[in-house]
């Protein structure tokens, strides 16, 4: 918890579950939605609705890879997350 607040500190537009899903692909727990949803706790729809905001508004992560049939996002953290 204390990554995920350290990085919504530097971070204030980030939501506490996007905080949380840049600190777990940070620290390669967790780099595909499905995965983070089940180890967490969260529905994987609210999982991918913050994870697709993360994406399009940030530039933080990035999208590697789509199942189309079950909607399970890869993703990776981009070089600027480091900064």
């Amino acid at each position: 918890m204390h990554l995920v607040e350290r990085t919504l500190a530097s971070n204030p537009e980030l939501s506490p579950v996007q905080g949380a899903i840049l600190v777990a692909a940070r620290q390669d727990i967790a780099r595909d939605s499905k995965t983070f949803a089940r180890l967490f706790g969260m529905a994987h729809a609210i999982v991918l609705r913050e994870l697709n905001a993360l994406i399009q508004t940030t530039g933080l992560v990035t999208q590697t890879k789509r199942d189309t049939r079950t909607l399970r996002t890869h993703y990776q953290p981009t070089s600027i997350s480091d900064a």
